[in-house]
């Protein structure tokens, strides 16, 4: 964009912005079509024909590779990582239905991991019977599952002192 010109090439229609503008507040229905929240970037993309690999750097400049996709698994609870026998099951299982790596990495994301999966049903069912008695409130004292102190013990107990809890 020439620095020179007084308004953007649109004129502001459709609501776009300059990329040093800032915009107003951005509503749930924001669209490119129905609000002042469009920006235009000035910085070039990439040809279809260029390989791209993207990365974040830390500000200190380094970068870390991504995670594999049995390390994606893993991080779900999907299998224990420290069974081989765990994980040759869930590796061939994998490939049974397909031997795209992209569409393994998709099931994985959208995976809910076991452990999450229980506890919600667990609440699901204890609302279900307490609707069915009649109960509308129940104070309860049940420990909230995903507390840190509680993932701390659990960690503890499994490979001695995972943190240090202070009072």
């Amino acid at each position: 964009m020439d620095p020179s010109r007084t308004a953007y090439l649109t004129g502001g229609h459709f609501g776009v912005k300059r990329w040093a503008d800032s915009s107003g507040a951005v509503s749930a229905s924001a669209c490119h079509d129905n609000g002042s929240w469009s920006v235009a970037d000035p910085r070039l993309v990439p040809a279809g024909n260029q390989q791209l690999v993207a990365r974040i750097r830390a500000l200190d400049g380094t970068w870390h590779r991504p995670f594999s996709t049995l390390e994606l698994a893993a991080l779900q609870s999907l299998f224990d990582p420290e069974d081989p026998a765990d994980v040759a099951a869930f590796t061939d299982a994998m490939t049974l239905d397909t031997n795209s790596d992209g569409q393994h990495r998709e099931w994985i994301g959208n995976a809910v991991p076991p452990d999450a999966a229980e506890a919600v049903g667990n609440e699901i069912l204890r609302t279900l019977m307490l609707a069915d008695a009649g109960e509308t409130f129940q104070l309860s004292a049940t420990p909230v599952w995903v507390r840190p102190y509680v993932a701390a013990l659990q960690l503890a107990s499994q490979d001695g002192q995972a943190f240090e809890v202070r009072g």
